[in-house]
């Protein structure tokens, strides 16, 4: 089992990627398994996670290697 990131982590990269427009694959990877297998996720971390995600479909952030 792939272990999710924490609630503080999951602001935190979110707010980070949102700033600097760019989120690592491995971060993104954390992000999705943390939304599809950790049922102990709060609304509010999904929230930010579909924030990060819909910047990522609108082009504001881009996925770097």
């Amino acid at each position: 089992m792939v272990s999710s990131l924490p609630a503080p982590d999951i602001q935190l990269l979110v707010s980070v990627a949102i700033e600097q427009g760019t989120l690592s694959r491995r971060d993104h990877l954390s992000l999705s398994t943390a939304m599809l297998s950790n049922p102990l996720l709060t609304a509010r971390d999904r929230q930010y996670i579909n924030q990060v995600f819909d910047n990522i479909r609108s082009g504001r952030v881009r996925l770097a290697d």
